[in-house]
């Protein structure tokens, strides 16, 4: 995709890449770092696997970058598909830093305030509440009770799921849990959650980045699913990729009381919202951790009388 970023360049500065590196990306995008003769000299244009993401990215961003302690990348420009350019393109400034998801070997005087500094910036858009309810960014209309807002993308990702089981994607034992998961909507989710807040929907470490001497947090990027929700469906992404080493649960539980029902609320947001990643991305899970999920919820759910 390196041929779409170098004619991005062309199109909207006039001019031609010097360098154009590959950064890497996920299941719906591939990014690469642009460097220029002229202003802004380096860009990061984020090409997506699938169109209609660019604008919610670009929306997802400002909001999150209006409430955030750590700096995000300001958004230069949004190309939208064409003939010519078949793929939707963000042009975001570049934030210089290493990938937090990658290190594991930080100075023990700066591993505390590197780890709470990650924490704090995410009780940050937490603490920011919209009372007209739960919904997507910039909707027309919100829904007052989360359970009810949920229950719908739960739906959808239920029937993903099955439509996997049938294809022979999705092996017996998964789909059992899934399926009892389902079913038990209502028992997992018996708690009233009224507090519409804002999340980043993909908050790990590896979209968090840390600067070059690794004694601060340089910036955070790629929020997904950013919106009005519950905030504890953020938390499941805290244990994933090292945030063990940084201690990012704990220290979240230290900062802000959560649910009774946390730890089974949260084994259900893990399983169903990889659920739906593998669906529509088209990825195949038997290289994923999806099994060890699903024996969490299982877990859960029995401690639970369910």
């Amino acid at each position: 995709m390196k041929h779409i970023a170098k004619d991005i360049i062309k199109k909207y500065y006039s001019t031609e890449a010097k360098t154009i590196t590959a950064l890497g990306g996920g299941f719906y995008g591939r990014v690469f770092l642009v460097e220029l003769e002229k202003s802004p000299y380096k860009v990061v244009l984020k090409v997506y696997l699938f169109n209609g993401l660019a604008d919610k990215e670009k929306q997802q961003l400002e909001i999150l970058s209006k409430y955030a302690i750590i700096r995000m990348p300001k958004v230069y420009f949004t190309h939208y598909h064409d003939i010519s350019l078949p793929n939707d393109v963000l042009a975001m400034e570049y934030l210089e830093g290493v990938n937090a998801g990658m290190q594991e070997q930080i100075n023990e005087e700066y591993l505390d305030y590197i780890g709470d500094k990650m924490v704090d910036n995410l009780i940050a858009y937490h603490c920011v509440e919209n009372k007209e309810g739960f919904g997507e960014i910039g909707a027309d209309a919100f829904v007052k009770d989360w359970r009810e807002y949920y229950k719908v993308k739960v739906d959808d990702i239920y029937e993903r799921a099955t439509k996997m089981f049938h294809s022979g994607k999705l092996n017996e034992t998964i789909y059992e849990v899934i399926d009892k998961a389902y079913k038990s909507y209502d028992k997992i989710f018996y708690l009233p959650i009224t507090k519409a807040c804002l999340i980043h929907g993909d908050y790990n470490t590896w979209n968090i980045m840390l600067n070059k001497e690794l004694t601060d947090v340089a910036a955070i990027i790629d929020p997904f699913n950013c919106c009005w929700a519950d905030p504890e469906i953020d938390l499941y992404q805290l244990s994933n990729a090292n945030g063990s080493y940084f201690s990012l649960i704990e220290r979240y539980k230290k900062k802000r009381k959560l649910s009774e029902n946390f730890e089974l609320k949260n084994s259900f947001y893990e399983l169903f919202t990889e659920i739906m990643h593998f669906y529509d991305a088209q990825i195949d899970i038997a290289k994923s951790n999806i099994l060890s999920e699903t024996m969490h919820l299982k877990e859960q759910m029995l401690l639970h009388c369910i």
